[in-house]
């Protein structure tokens, strides 16, 4: 699966807006989705040599990752970074971040994204990064709906985003093998069993 610099300048341009889009945030935060992007597909790179795919695909698994958090610089800026827990309301506003990112590649590749193997790879991780395999995510798909790749960005991307602190976090624990256990036991049920243990031993192995 090629990854074309084509492919490459829009994702990088597309990190680029979104780290502008951070600096509007308040001073202070911490959880920067520009970093945390970067932190998930580098995180997606190494899971998928741990799982055994060669060095090319987890290339192209890095880069059809980096860009799926893009649909959060569509949403207003006020809408991330608060002292509460998100209401209800808040919170169906911050999910439609995935369909908003999967507009901004169709803008930009028009027909191509239902013919370029790469572009189809992107859209889904970027469309069901936030699925659960026992239908609890944002669009309620369960696992036999989801690509592996997709599974594996659904562990990926909620490790890194348990992991930095939020006001509404409170004093929890976000330690490594705090946020795993987390996600084993408090989350059980949302993300693929088998691909979390790969996931484990590589991240408390370091």
């Amino acid at each position: 699966m090629v990854v074309s610099d084509t492919h490459k300048e829009f994702i990088n341009g597309q990190i680029e807006k979104l780290a502008d889009y951070d600096s509007q945030r308040p001073k202070g935060h911490v959880y920067e989705f520009h970093l945390h992007s970067k932190r998930v597909a580098q995180s997606m790179k190494k899971l998928a040599l741990a799982m055994g795919y060669d060095q090319g695909m987890a290339n192209t698994l890095y880069w059809a990752t980096l860009p799926h958090d893009i649909g959060k610089m569509t949403l207003p800026v006020e809408l991330w970074d608060m002292v509460e827990k998100p209401s209800e309301a808040q919170r169906e506003s911050r999910r439609a971040h995935t369909i908003e990112g999967v507009k901004i590649i169709q803008k930009e590749f028009e027909n191509a994204c239902d013919k370029d193997p790469f572009l189809k790879l992107m859209t889904d991780i970027m469309l069901n990064h936030h699925e659960n395999t026992n239908g609890s995510g944002y669009l309620g798909k369960t696992a036999d709906e989801l690509s592996q790749e997709t599974r594996m960005a659904c562990i990926c991307d909620a490790f890194d985003g348990y992991s930095v602190h939020r006001k509404h976090f409170g004093d929890r624990d976000l330690s490594p093998s705090a946020v795993i256990e987390r996600m084993e036991i408090e989350k059980h049920g949302q993300f693929d069993d088998k691909i979390l243990k790969i996931f484990k031993e590589i991240t408390l192995c370091q």
